[in-house]
């Protein structure tokens, strides 16, 4: 799977915990921004919340910024080098 429309985003959402690691009270995906020299890590928690948290060389996020379809869609290019190696998908 790669994102490449509004739709795949919206399958990437619903398989979020398909796709993720589970620390036992979320599911997330940790990513290399070498772009922004990085990383970003996306969560979902189990009420279906989904979040990210951006560490970069600049600056860190102080708290997890909530995350809609659009961000999904910023994010694609590193999303779908994940996404690329992601064996069981």
């Amino acid at each position: 799977m790669v994102i490449r429309s509004k739709a795949d985003v919206e399958l990437f959402c619903e398989r979020f915990g398909d796709l993720a690691s589970w620390d036992g009270s979320k599911h997330y995906i940790a990513l290399q921004d070498d772009q922004n020299n990085g990383t970003v890590t996306f969560m979902r928690y189990p009420d279906g919340t989904l979040t990210a948290h951006r560490k970069y060389q600049a600056f860190w996020d102080i708290n997890e910024l909530p995350v809609d379809n659009k961000d999904i869609w910023r994010y694609r290019k590193v999303l779908n080098s994940y996404l690329k190696n992601f064996k069981s998908y």
